[in-house]
């Protein structure tokens, strides 16, 4: 009786028959999400996995794609019917059916003499009619970005499947607006008016920027940490209409060769399609060393040059290709990268008036009670050398004693939507006192660099 095979109950044959159902809607799910992402419909990928629940549990195969299914059946039935399949047809145009007209239908169609037009010949008519568009469109046309206005299929269009992989790596880098102002960054007041007139002021009037006005081609922002370097990027994401490309080392380099070179050129080619565009460089010292450090790599030599090439080539690029960059030690990038980020701008720490605004932005909030009255410029000179990140942790070192006292007193899933923290002025010097200053020796440096090598 061991090799006798018994039958299937209904029931297992049923769930078997299931199975199968589901993986075949699976398998279709997945082509169809794998050829979006392939013709470049991001959105369209992005709605699609949200609307079918898919998951990154399963992928589609290297060597299998919708075309490549297409071509299979096409083939198979040409040679079985000697024809080929038709897979879609013209949708003919629906013409509305006519019911018959009834009494009432019929007295009220009928026609209707048209009045005697009491306009005469030679009357004062103009000959022709200007017609200008409303001011407001057209700013309403230049607020839009450049990326809601063209498609990345149209980019896509000419481009090899290797290289269409590169832009969906670089187009997840792409930052939307992030709702950071310029009120919000506290201070800085001249590296604000010399990022708005190097991208904000060439995109809003590109008819003065033009010659040797030409807009500036990048922009090096060197200081301390924490003082407020990335939330000037951010700012300036917020505020200018301008494609936001935000580079780091994990999308740039790749170990196999010649692939890092070719995500360069794809990224500039991709901003000069999206113009006007920023390419921010966090930690720019990492991807732009000095060449003559020793024991560099090759591959490393070969990135520097792409960049350096991409950035001031012969081959000029349409649109306005802007290059942000911030460093916390400028002395370390490389001199030809230093030339081409034209305006090196020392972020230096807040001053008195800075923090004092600090301290009402964190502790003024809606939440928090202070008592009894707290003097913010007391505050602000006894942390005199403290970064606009410190201000901050120490600000939440503070609030987080009343926290400490309630949580041994919680129980369960605490849900306490109008909670209001009560401060004390002797919790805020605790924090002080606690929290010690990162960037305080570094100024120095900095400032020394600044005069040797800066352009503000």
């Amino acid at each position: 009786m061991a090799g006798v095979t018994r039958p299937m109950s209904q029931m297992r044959k049923f769930e078997t028959k299931e199975a199968l159902f589901r993986a075949r809607k699976r398998i279709l799910k997945c082509l169809v999400h794998a050829y979006l992402k392939q013709e470049g419909y991001f959105h369209t990928a992005d709605t699609f996995v949200s609307e079918a629940a898919l998951t990154g549990e399963y992928e589609v195969c290297d060597n299998i794609d919708l075309d490549i299914i297409l071509q299979d059946y096409c083939s198979y039935y040409l040679m079985r019917f000697n024809k080929q399949p038709q897979f879609c047809r013209k949708v003919e145009e629906q013409r509305p059916v006519k019911r018959p007209q009834t009494r009432k239908t019929r007295e009220r169609t009928e026609p209707i003499a048209p009045p005697e037009c009491e306009c005469k010949e030679g009357a004062d008519l103009p000959s022709t009619f200007t017609v200008t568009k409303l001011l407001q469109d057209e700013q309403a046309i230049e607020t839009i970005s450049a990326i809601e206005r063209k498609p990345i299929a149209g980019f896509l269009a000419h481009m090899t499947n290797d290289k269409k992989q590169l832009v969906e790596l670089l187009y997840q880098d792409i930052i939307r607006p992030t709702g950071v102002s310029w009120d919000d960054v506290k201070g800085l007041s001249s590296a604000k008016s010399l990022l708005m007139e190097s991208v904000v002021y060439p995109v809003r009037y590109p008819e003065v920027f033009t010659g040797l006005l030409e807009p500036w081609r990048g922009v090096l922002l060197h200081g301390p940490p924490g003082t407020g370097k990335t939330m000037l990027a951010r700012a300036v994401a917020g505020e200018s209409c301008c494609t936001f490309f935000n580079v780091s080392c994990s999308t740039i380099i790749n170990k196999w060769r010649g692939e890092t070179e070719k995500i360069i050129n794809v990224l500039f080619e991709m901003a000069s399609y999206y113009a006007p565009s920023i390419i921010f460089m966090d930690e720019v010292e990492t991807l732009a060393s000095d060449r003559s450090s020793p024991g560099e790599h090759e591959a490393s030599r070969r990135l520097k040059a792409q960049l350096l090439t991409e950035i001031d080539g012969i081959g000029g690029r349409e649109g306005i290709i802007f290059i942000l960059a911030n460093s916390n030690m400028p002395w370390e990038i490389d001199p030809a990268m230093l030339r081409r980020l034209e305006k090196r701008i020392y972020i230096p720490l807040p001053d008195f008036k800075t923090r004092e605004e600090l301290f009402q932005k964190y502790l003024n909030a809606k939440n928090v009670e202070l008592f009894p009255k707290v003097d913010f410029k007391d505050l602000a000179s006894k942390t005199e050398g403290y970064s606009g990140s410190d201000i901050k942790l120490v600000c939440k070192e503070a609030l987080m004693t009343n926290v400490r006292k309630m949580l041994p007193s919680m129980s369960g899933k605490g849900h306490l939507p109008n909670r209001k923290d009560r401060l004390n002025l002797a919790d805020i010097l605790t924090a002080i006192e606690k929290t010690k200053p990162v960037s305080k020796n570094l100024t120095k440096r900095h400032v020394e660099w600044q005069n040797e090598m800066g352009c503000s």
